[in-house]
């Protein structure tokens, strides 16, 4: 484990393997590095990987002011410099992830070798985002606990409890900072980048999950069609795909190298 001291923000991050392969992990909002436990568990040797815990987020600092997708994409680019992981990267993001994964590809378009978005986040329907302030509300009222319930019964259908990773992730959820996982609801209800999908210009792999209930999988495809020549496929996931579909993640990551 190491930390990674930026101008305004000390990030947690992970940077295993050795292979030829820069592989960068994003996680959800609410989740942190350990929701990718089990895809890394499962990569080749391939890769040179990188996870972190985003502003806010597990063992990262926890900022009192609000943040946006623009400090998040600072983040990313000061801890891919202060890591000295090479590019070009494949950046994986899953559900809020995949947000900061396109704002880095639209930014940096010659460092990304490919793009991997599962059930991504990328705009938030505008009868949705009053849900997200309220919910940030009452998680800094009442703390995470008084909303965990609701929120994983949306994104964890009771259907994949059965393989024991439910209890961890749910732990995991609650200990979260309440405070600055509000700021990041509030960031997603602010980001509206899908409206700059047409303008990637690297691969795009897009990957939705059939039990879903946040983002379905039309919606998901709906954000493949956007993209020019990207690919979509689905797979048996809801909307957590690191933790509820390891072996697919893994593999569709396998699958986009070995192309490249």
């Amino acid at each position: 484990m190491s930390w990674v001291e930026l101008p305004d923000i000390v990030l947690h991050a992970e940077l295993t393997g050795g292979g030829p392969h820069s592989l960068v992990l994003l996680h959800e909002l609410g989740g942190s590095l350990d929701s990718f436990d089990h895809v890394v568990a499962r990569l080749s040797t391939g890769f040179r990987t990188l996870r972190y815990d985003q502003r806010g987020a597990g063992l990262s600092e926890k900022p009192r002011q609000p943040f946006g997708l623009d400090d998040q994409l600072r983040d990313l680019q000061g801890i891919l410099a202060a890591t000295g992981l090479q590019p070009p990267y494949t950046l994986a993001g899953v559900a809020a992830g995949c947000a900061v994964a396109v704002a880095y590809a639209l930014a940096a378009p010659a460092q990304v070798a490919n793009l991997l978005l599962c059930c991504p986040a990328l705009t938030v329907p505008p009868e949705r985002r009053g849900y997200l302030i309220d919910r940030s509300d009452r998680a800094a009222r009442e703390g995470m606990r008084a909303i965990a319930t609701a929120s994983l019964d949306r994104s964890y259908p009771q259907m994949l409890r059965q393989d024991g990773r439910f209890d961890a992730y749910r732990a995991r959820f609650i200990a979260n900072d309440p405070v600055t996982y509000g700021h990041a609801n509030r960031a997603l209800a602010d980001t509206d980048i899908a409206t700059r999908l047409g303008d990637l210009a690297v691969p795009v792999h897009v990957l939705a999950g059939r039990h879903d209930l946040l983002r379905p999988p039309a919606d998901v495809q709906a954000v493949a069609v956007a993209i020019p020549g990207a690919s979509f496929a689905i797979v048996d996931s809801g909307h957590l795909m690191a933790v509820q579909a390891p072996d697919a993640l893994a593999a569709a990551l396998s699958s986009l190298t070995d192309r490249s």
